[in-house]
């Protein structure tokens, strides 16, 4: 019974060290996600999409908008979520562009990946920048 736990135990750490080793060479440190996306701000479009930098800063989500790949068109976007709990200042956070209040504009879906859960941020799409979620907007996720 006892080689079991302690089996059990060093299998756990191995996984969550595994797990760790992972998220440092996929993401870096401080965890860093980079995509481009074309979501109609300034002139972006598929030949020059704008490029979307999200950062796990001292355990805040901030991206950087480059509106079509220009770094000096650059707007940024704090999500209003501390990333608080054990490893929250190792969590990886990536993006997702899809219309979730459907206006047929693409908005900003903000994933905090969290060792126990996922938090998730969402910013709708004016026309010429992102703008964070209120409790009237509609959002179907």
């Amino acid at each position: 019974m006892l080689a079991m736990l302690a089996i059990w135990i060093t299998g756990s750490w191995a996984l969550a060290w595994a797990h760790q080793v992972s998220d440092d060479v996929h993401y870096g440190n401080p965890r860093t996600y980079q995509v481009d996306a074309v979501v109609g701000h300034g002139t972006d479009a598929t030949t020059h999409p704008s490029h979307f930098v999200a950062i796990n800063l001292n355990r805040q989500a901030v991206v950087f908008e480059m509106v079509a790949g220009d770094p000096a068109k650059s707007i940024s976007y704090v999500a209003p979520i501390y990333i608080a709990g054990d490893g929250g200042d190792k969590a990886p956070v990536t993006l997702e562009f899809r219309d979730v209040n459907g206006d047929s504009k693409l908005d900003m879906i903000i994933h905090i990946h969290l060792p126990a859960q996922e938090q998730l941020s969402v910013f709708l799409n004016d026309g010429n920048k992102f703008r964070p979620s209120t409790n009237n907007d509609k959002i179907h996720l």
